[in-house]
């Protein structure tokens, strides 16, 4: 997908980016279907918000318990890890979201990561298996009936100097392509429409599977 294109795609389908977003404030204190949590992710913290955390990063094998120098692979901390859950119903150590920080070096790996990822991974007969890998970076998980929540993922298409907001949603033991929600850059600013949705992510997807963004 060219750059013209893109360019074309946001200037005629996108939203106006003036539009204000509608929020109801009178919510319930339980999560309900559609409810959307923001995420932003800066690799900040100093220790993980549950011990967990850690020793399921040393049993998937990419970081080290010592400190990069002494081991010379990046050490498993917040400063280069974080991990979510997406199953409400499901403990953490079974099922969970790794958000990679960009440049990290895995352990086994001699070249960094170019941007962030997002790993999905289950527990199956005991062992951690990655059922979904995406080369972009976590900023929303929504509530879903499915009982794994949706989650929105932004991508970097540098080809065409484009962020895309794109929508998956748990199906088959998966997490499979929605739609694309918005485009920043490339000429838009804002959401898709809703008439134009349908093809502007048929074609949002062959990028992001052309690019390897998906895998």
């Amino acid at each position: 997908m060219k750059h013209i294109v893109f360019l074309l795609l946001a200037c005629l389908y996108l939203y106006s980016c003036t539009s204000d977003p509608i929020v109801d404030e009178d919510v319930a204190d339980e999560p309900q279907i559609g409810d959307v949590t923001e995420i932003e992710t800066l690799f900040e913290e100093r220790a993980f918000p549950d011990k967990m955390h850690r020793k399921l990063l040393l049993e998937l094998g990419i970081c080290d318990s010592l400190p990069k120098e002494i081991s010379g692979c990046v050490e498993c901390t917040p400063r280069n890890f974080k991990l979510f859950q997406f199953k409400p119903k499901v403990k953490v150590e079974d099922a969970f979201l790794l958000q990679i920080k960009a440049e990290t070096i895995l352990k086994g790996e001699i070249v960094p990561l170019p941007v962030r990822h997002l790993l999905v991974f289950e527990r199956e007969n005991g062992q951690l298996v990655k059922v979904n890998g995406f080369r972009g970076n976590l900023i929303a998980m929504r509530e879903s009936a499915s009982g794994a929540k949706d989650l929105v993922i932004r991508f970097y298409v540098a080809e065409d100097d484009v962020f895309l907001n794109c929508l998956f949603a748990w199906k088959d033991k998966k997490y499979s392509f929605v739609s694309v929600e918005a485009i920043h850059g490339a000429g838009g600013n804002g959401p898709v429409k809703a008439e134009f949705k349908d093809s502007i992510s048929t074609m949002v997807y062959q990028s992001l599977m052309s690019n390897g963004m998906l895998f």
